[in-house]
């Protein structure tokens, strides 16, 4: 009997430490397959949707400065009017671009923002972005309230003027916003679809400026005799300006 009571009280204390090991080794297995998970998800995320930009230079001052970091989102392709995008400045690059184009030295993308879509007409005269669609057949000015007023002022723009443009189907017209040091589509003309490479969704440096991306919210202005006026005071200087 005594033989038997001690083999009970050895192996009681057995089966409970290994029934606590086994527990413990089933949430830390759990834990770690969760991190495992994670870790998985957002490096999916990083390499297949978000692609990290840095802003160079100033054409999108003052709402964007040398060196600020963005995540462009390569999946979303719903362009709309406001979105502010990196594009290929070369768009021969863009059009047999693949995956590892990006990280080619030869690569170069442009910050801008759209400003007209696919189907409409744009003109400018000086600051005044005029856009031609279903909508306004005869003309609206886009109020745009993100372009400083001294760029707005500038003397730069005050006889600018850019011609009446259709834009194609599968293009877009992008600007900077600081419209007196950018180049862009003034000079560079329409940019294809296939050359948007993403749109922008957070700005994440300097931390203190971090910000999600918000489209703005725009009005329109209808064309008033002034601003018909202005036009035609702006092509006569436009068509006797030499052309090169």
């Amino acid at each position: 009997m005594n033989s038997t009571s001690n083999i009970g009280e050895k192996l009681v204390p057995i089966k409970v430490s290994a029934i606590k090991e086994t527990k413990t080794f089933k949430l830390a297995d759990s834990f770690w397959s969760i991190i495992w998970l994670i870790v998985l998800v957002l490096l999916g995320f990083r390499i297949f949707v978000y692609q990290q930009v840095s802003v160079q230079g100033a054409s999108m001052q003052p709402n964007y400065q040398d060196r600020d970091m963005l995540l462009i989102n390569q999946v979303d392709r719903n362009f709309k009017r406001g979105q502010v995008v990196a594009v290929y400045e070369d768009k021969e690059i863009a059009k047999n671009a693949n995956y590892f184009t990006r990280f080619d030295p030869k690569t170069v993308f442009f910050l801008k923002r759209v400003i007209a879509l696919p189907g409409e007409e744009i003109e400018m005269v000086g600051s005044k972005v005029i856009v031609y669609n279903s909508e306004f057949p005869k003309g609206a000015v886009i109020n745009e309230e993100y372009v400083a007023t001294n760029i707005k002022d500038s003397e730069d723009l005050t006889k600018f003027y850019f011609p009446k443009t259709k834009i194609q189907s599968d293009m877009y017209f992008l600007l900077g916003d600081n419209r007196t040091n950018s180049t862009d589509s003034r000079k560079k003309g329409a940019f294809p679809v296939y050359s948007l490479f993403g749109q922008e969704n957070i700005k994440y440096w300097p931390l203190g400026k971090a910000s999600t991306f918000t489209l703005p919210s725009y009005t329109y202005s209808n064309l008033t005799s002034e601003n018909l006026q202005k036009i035609e005071e702006y092509k006569e200087n436009y068509l006797l300006q030499p052309k090169f």
